[in-house]
């Protein structure tokens, strides 16, 4: 198969496989409704990436916490990805997220297309900038610095969500 995007989809997963049914929360991941199967995201059947549609390729991150491998084979695995995507996707909240904002800084030094959506605040939480998110920082240097950077502003995770699946309906399923 030969497509025209390869996708690579950052964010903090919001569940922990330590949880007891967690799979039923991994289902409501934004990655695991894009993908179509909550099983393509924890256990997909070819680590090379899943197939969203004709033109489009979904390469990672998956699911590796379940699985056996250390903290350096996730970092240099999940690298590679960024490496070979075309497009990085990222959905930024409240979460504390370190590895997310280091994804986002090297896909941004690989001057890769970058779609950042973030959840905006009010107006009176996080004042620093206008974006009003508490990732605000590398949001902004990602903005400045790479010309394919593209942010967008969402109301929430679920507005986020639907927000990139709009993207690759309508952005990333033309030929």
């Amino acid at each position: 198969m030969d497509t025209q995007y390869k996708l690579f989809f950052g964010g903090a997963f919001a569940f922990d496989c330590r949880d007891e049914d967690f799979e039923i929360t991994a289902a409501e991941d934004y990655r695991a409704q894009i993908l179509g199967s909550v099983q393509s995201l924890l256990k997909p059947k070819d680590m090379s990436g899943v197939c969203i549609n004709d033109n489009v390729l979904y390469i990672g991150p998956f699911y590796f916490e379940a699985e056996t491998m250390k903290a350096e084979d996730i970092i240099m695995c999940e690298k590679q990805m960024i490496e070979q995507c075309t497009d990085a996707v990222f959905v930024l909240d409240d979460a504390a997220c370190p590895g997310t904002i280091a994804e986002i800084m090297y896909a941004n030094s690989l001057q890769k297309t970058i779609h950042l959506f973030y959840v905006q605040h009010d107006d009176d939480v996080e004042t620093e900038s206008d974006l009003h998110t508490p990732c605000w920082y590398p949001l902004i240097f990602c903005n400045l610095t790479n010309e394919s950077a593209k942010l967008y502003k969402c109301d929430d995770l679920n507005d986020a969500a639907r927000k990139v699946i709009d993207l690759i309906t309508f952005n990333f399923n033309q030929e």
